[in-house]
This record gives C-alpha cells, structure tokens and sequence, in this order.
C-alpha cells in the first residue's frame, strides 16, 4: 500500500523564436497545482504567470494562488532560487509552488541547453 504520491509533469512548447510557454503540474495525495508561465527568450524574464491551485490541504495555502502573479518580471538569469523564493514562498508562500516553478525553470533551462544539439541532428 502506498502511503504518499508524488508527480509533478512539464511541458514547455515554444509561442515563436522569441517565447515559450511552460506548463507545470504536480499532484501528490494532497496537492493538485498548475502553473503556466511564459519566458521572453531575449530578455530571459517571465512575462506572464498564472495557476491554480485546485486542491491543497489547508484553506490558508489556496490564499497563496493570487501570489502567482508576482512571478511576472523575474529575471532568469540571476539568483532565480532567491526571486522565486520571495515571489511564492518563504513565509506567506507556499513550498510546493515554489518547487513546481523552480522545476519548470529547470525544464527550460535543459530545452535551451539542449536545443541547439537536437536541431543540428535534425539536420
């Protein structure tokens, strides 16, 4: 028997040359959240944020979701952990929107390492 679940899902689909979407999920036994968040590739910010938090354990965590917002504007390329962190978590935040941010971060982060390889063996 299990006694706790976990999976978090991530999808980034490109707009244009300029943008990508990125689309998070995670559900474990308690949570059930989705994140969309959009990144300007040039400038490496996020320019558009929006989720929801549809299942949680506590009333006070669904208070969290309007904090989603504040995700707009961050700079990707310096201290991300410490701008997520203050944008969604800490103390009036929440840790598992936190993580599931920090995780479609990392998703981005391995497309863009990882792009120029998969296009040149298209070719």
């Amino acid at each position: 028997m299990y006694l706790f679940n976990r999976s978090i899902s991530v999808n980034v689909r490109s707009i244009d040359n300029k943008a990508v979407t990125i689309e998070g999920t995670l559900l474990d036994s308690y949570h059930e959240l989705y994140l969309n968040l959009e990144v300007n590739l040039e400038s490496n910010t996020i320019t558009s944020a929006a989720g929801e938090l549809r299942r949680v354990p506590y009333n006070d965590c669904k208070k969290t979701q309007v904090q989603i917002q504040n995700l707009v504007g961050i700079n990707l390329a310096l201290n991300v952990r410490k701008q997520i962190q203050a944008a969604v978590g800490l103390d009036c935040g929440c840790t598992h929107l936190t993580d599931l941010t920090l995780e479609c971060l990392k998703c981005l982060a391995n497309y863009k390492e990882n792009s120029p390889k998969l296009l040149s063996e298209e070719t």
